[in-house]
């Protein structure tokens, strides 16, 4: 078959909410299509001869200690007891994310296990421990505290760049803590290579490549020939050039006749075009501190070969994956209070990294099994992007016709990840459950029939990363069974569920053996009523390679059951490519051809090419039997040489298109800490054979983009029927004059909007011209713009991009009349703090200003953000702060709502932002507004200041051209405000937020109740909670 790449879902449209091939039959035309819209570790020295490219280069690889230890600082506030040692090296601390969390702690546990093991080792001389490149970790520390007993006849040494070391060894004399732990401590001139001198520890400040220097200062520590050795390389020498490395790793065997190599770094597993790899190296590159070893020795044997060749008798190296999956490294009960600690489920991203690193044992005498890493299956802070869950639903075609409206999802289905979608009966679906947070997970399901999404039945138990699949049980009804997903407390499920419209819900109690709980698994259905179940994760996170039949059988009194049979081990001694089988993740879908099981991660390493798609084959199956001269599994050989990047094949989504062919859309990762990928074309697997192109893409979202089931006064008006813009229907915000804070107050306090004229904002109105900003600022300065492929600017869509680029560049573009938007964020830390135009921009503080008239704002201000804008509309949202928008250049028009009108203006639960085009485009006359709702029309001219009143929901069309504006956020209540951080000064207020948790405790309450029974006590809920709202 073939792979066929194209651009960017109905039988010629396919919805895709948001979601989630063996013989050398040539199934490899995998056509494409067109466009969808830190280092870790310090170094030691310089890696080449000195010059002063080459000291900068030094100098940006010591610079990656920061980063390493402020992830490493994280996991140890996190995961390890006290007392805690990273703390003495990292001043502010930083909570990372749940993925580098985790790889960090098995980056970190498998070097403390392979120098546990050294220590515990038996050996008749002093054992010594060297850290080559050890940039500020504390692990001699942590090993003479936690195990004092171990480190009674060991020395630690830790070598590193001069000026890195000088400035650990200030720490740790200058820390009681630390100190207190060596004894006979010496401290000598910076100018010497030995820095610190004691009994148990040695820091030595030395250029790795200078040889003859270390082994100076190595020998003046210790006769290391009379010792046991360690060296430990966690990713350091990988930033050396490799022939200095080499030299390295050849020079360490001299030193005694029992010494050891640990080392952790990257590898390609599939090569340096695999899509993590490109994310990872691009990422080293831009950083100015290139991975070198990788590119000459980029395969686990390749390493092993490396080490054989230098002096080594034993070499073996093991990617990180296998290892976590290993329970002597890695023990069950210790994978499960990670997630008792943290909930984490980004086990894709995580198997990819961890893939992508490994840990390699080297020795020169020979070792016990013990002493080597277990064997393994050998070769077989980023910028603002769309990473979060969407509520919105992507429509992907081959025809220029449209869903009608009523066909897609409603955007007041929470955005979630982690569901599934089942379709029966021509267009009809089943939407089954999902998350938003690990712990937040949902139990209500989705019906869509005829064209109409309907709630329906809620799961007996919320579920996510459950499997689903329809079945046939006679009758009209459709019906669909789901297995195993996981539950609001990480509980892992081995339940059988079955629904049909009828009853709802019910569990399929299984009759026989049942197979190990499992969440992310593969179901077939291979006849209506029997299949197959695969792959998953355990609830020790460990990736299954069993295999199981199904069969629904219904008894005499009506109830469902399910027979199992295990053919795992049939399955393994039939097929050689059955260790591809088990997968975590995957996409299923069957086709005339068989069912192909498309990408997700395996048990031991990344999935080669050419085992990514795999087909089953149900024929094989026949009666759940294996049949013996049918094979059960192909692999599709894809020839993807030809057509662009390799997709990544995690978090995307595929159905049946056709009768044979298979479309791919979506996909990608957070690569770890290096960025972000995402698959930015469809692709279509279809036979060799075909001439078809791949003729998907992505459908922009029509100019009105409400969802027609939100509120039935919303999506009977259409477009024609617009009110004109001059009509009574808009009233016009008047403009006054104020001379006191006493003035403005009273503004405030009447809650509505008004233009306030003739204020003193500054120099600003005159000066802010292009030429201007460019020197003020500088255009040089780096910025994130909203790119917008279109004129209006859809949040809940996200139909734009956030792009870093230099503001000159940007500035450039908008007076080109490129669609782009800026909001200014804090400089200083933008995850954190708000904007402050006189800190973020020093160049543009003297000349804005507040006047005193608004005193007020001045003395209550939470932001101060820039804000520059092309032709491009800003959506419809809230404010849940006041805040005074002052005009500085070009004009502007906005359309403003009371908030009594926020139910008819599409807003999602929980949501700040609406999918309502106001404005059809920049030259609408006539803006559009939704009936019964009162529009407010302001008109800004430069030097106007618009108040404009908390949760009045509002939207913005600039136009003569670029627009300049500043906001001023600021409070005007005492309290209620979002607990926690608010940057953008739109968190909805603490009232609001809890009340949404109380009502979703509510719903649940009547789960289980027959749905008319729970509707009716639900909507006298309802009408009482809306009857204290008017009261």
């Amino acid at each position: 078959m073939d792979l066929v790449q194209s651009g960017r879902l109905r039988s010629d449209h396919i919805l895709f909410p948001v979601t989630y091939l063996q013989s050398k039959e040539k199934i490899k035309n995998l056509k494409r299509g067109g466009e969808t819209g830190t280092p870790t570790k310090a170094l030691f020295g310089t890696m080449a001869p000195k010059s002063t490219k080459a000291e900068r280069g030094a100098t940006a690889v010591m610079e990656t200690n920061s980063a390493s230890i402020v992830s490493k600082r994280s996991v140890e506030r996190i995961y390890y007891p006290e007392p805690h040692f990273f703390r003495y090296f990292v001043k502010k601390p930083l909570r990372r994310s749940p993925l580098v969390n985790r790889g960090y702690w098995l980056r970190m546990r498998a070097v403390e296990n392979m120098v546990r093991r050294f220590l515990e080792g038996p050996s008749g001389h002093q054992k010594v421990v060297v850290n080559l490149g050890c940039g500020f970790d504390p692990l001699p520390f942590q090993f003479l505290n936690r195990d004092a007993a171990l480190c009674q006849n060991a020395k630690f040494i830790d070598v590193d760049h001069q000026q890195l070391m000088v400035k650990k060894r200030d720490i740790i004399t200058q820390c009681p803590t630390l100190r207190d732990l060596l004894s006979d401590v010496q401290l000598t001139p910076e100018t010497d290579s030995i820095l610190l001198r004691s009994k148990e520890y040695v820091g030595i400040g030395c250029d790795l490549g200078d040889l003859s220097e270390l082994d100076a200062a190595l020998s003046g520590v210790i006769g290391l020939d009379q010792a046991s050795i360690l060296c430990i390389a966690e990713v350091s020498i990988t930033y050396m050039e490799v022939e200095l490395a080499d030299a390295l790793i050849r020079f360490m065997p001299k030193l005694s006749n029992d010494v050891n190599f640990c080392l952790l770094e990257q590898y390609f597993p599939e090569g340096p075009h695999h899509p993590f790899a490109a994310v990872m190296m691009k990422d080293f590159l831009k950083l100015q501190c290139p991975l070198h070893s990788v590119h000459k020795y980029p395969s686990l044997r390749q390493q092993e070969q490396r080490f054989r060749g230098s002096g080594w008798t034993n070499a073996k190296a093991t990617n990180l994956w296998e290892l976590w999956n290993d329970p002597t490294f890695v023990t069950e009960d210790e994978r499960l209070s990670l997630d008792s600690i943290e909930a984490f489920d980004e086990w894709e991203e995580f198997a990819l990294f961890a893939s992508h690193h490994f840990l390699l044992s080297a020795s020169i005498r020979k070792t016990t099994a013990e002493s080597e890493p277990p064997d393994g299956s050998g070769e077989a802070l980023i910028e603002p992007s769309q990473q979060t869950r969407l509520s919105s639903t992507d429509e992907y075609t081959v025809s220029k016709s449209k869903t009608a409206s009523g066909e897609m999802p409603p955007l007041d289905v929470e955005p979630r990840l982690c569901h599934t979608i089942t379709q029966f009966y021509g267009q009809d679906c089943l939407l089954v459950g999902g998350r938003a947070a690990p712990k937040k997970v949902m139990a209500d399901c989705w019906l869509r029939h005829s064209g109409r999404w309907n709630r329906t039945d809620n799961l007996p138990t919320p579920l996510y990363r459950h499997c689903a699949t329809a079945v046939n049980l006679g009758g009209n009804d459709a019906y669909v069974l789901i297995y195993g997903g996981k539950t609001n407390n990480g509980d892992v499920s081995g339940t059988w569920f079955l629904w049909n419209v009828s009853k709802g819900w019910q569990e399929a109690t299984v009759a026989n053996q049942s197979p190990i709980a499992r969440f992310g698994a593969s179901i077939v259905n291979i006849d209506g009523q029997s299949g197959v179940v695969f792959g998953g994760m355990s609830r020790y996170a460990v990736v299954l390679d069993d295999f199981w039949t199904w069969k629904l059988v219904k008894s005499s009194d009506g109830r469902i059951h399910v027979e199992l049979n295990n053919l795992t081990e049939t399955i393994c001694a039939s097929s050689p490519l059955d260790k591809w089988l088990g997968r975590f993740g995957a996409s299923i879908t069957t086709t005339a051809r068989g069912c192909f099981i498309i990408g997700g991660v395996a048990k031991h390493c990344c999935i080669p090419q050419a085992y990514e798609i795999m087909l089953l084959n149900k024929n094989a199956l026949d009666g759940l039997v294996l049949a013996p001269n049918i094979p059960l599994l192909t692999a599709v050989g894809l020839d993807l040489e030809s057509i662009g990047p390799r997709p990544l094949l995690v978090g995307h989504s595929s159905c049946k298109v056709g009768d044979d062919d298979v479309l791919i859309v979506g996909g990608g990762a957070l690569c770890f800490s290096f960025g972000i990928y995402w698959n930015e074309s469809t692709w279509l697997l279809q036979s060799a054979k075909s001439k078809a192109i791949n003729g998907w893409s992505l459908c922009e979202p029509s100019t009105n983009g409400q969802d027609a089931n939100l509120l039935e006064e919303v999506s009977t008006t259409t477009v024609d029927e617009r009110p004109n813009a001059n009509s009574p229907g808009i009233e016009i915000i008047p403009r006054i004059n104020i001379s006191t804070p006493q003035e403005f107050q009273r503004v405030v306090d009447k809650a509505k909007p008004v233009i306030l004229s003739g204020l003193d904002l500054g120099s600003c109105v005159k000066t802010w011209r292009k030429e201007y900003l460019e020197k003020a600022i500088g255009r040089d300065r780096k910025v994130v713009v909203h790119e917008a492929k279109s004129e209006n600017m859809n949040f809940q869509t996200k139909n734009f991009s956030y792009v870093t680029k230099e503001f000159g560049k940007f500035i450039d573009e908008i007076y080109d009349g490129s669609r782009q938007y800026l909001r200014s964020v804090s400089s200083v830390n933008p995850m954190e703090q708000p904007a402050n135009l006189a800190q973020d921009f020093p160049g543009l503080q003297g000349d804005f200003h507040l006047p005193p008239e608004l005193s007020f704002v001045s003395e209550n201000a939470h932001s101060f953000p820039l804000r520059l804008s092309g032709p491009v509309i800003l959506w419809l949202h809230y404010d849940v702060m006041s805040n005074v928008l002052c005009q500085i250049q070009g004009d502007k028009r906005l359309i403003l709502y009371p908030p009594s009108d926020v139910l008819r203006l599409g807003f999602a639960p929980g949501a700040s932002s609406s999918s309502i085009n106001i404005f059809k485009n920049m030259s609408d006359t006539s803006p559009y507004s939704p009936p019964n709702t009162h529009p407010h029309e302001a008109r800004l001219r430069p030097g106007d200041v618009l108040f404009i009143p908390p949760l009045w929901p509002h939207t913005a069309n600039p136009i003569n051209g670029v627009s300049i504006a500043v906001n001023a956020f600021f409070r005007n209540i005492g309290r209620g405000y979002a607990a926690g951080r608010d940057v953008y000064g739109n968190r909805d207020l603490q009232a609001y937020e809890r009340g949404r948790m109380e009502v979703e405790k509510i719903a649940r309450s009547f789960d289980g109740l027959p749905r008319d029974m729970a509707r009716f006590y639900m909507d006298r809920l309802a009408d009482e909670l809306r009857r204290k709202a008017h009261t």
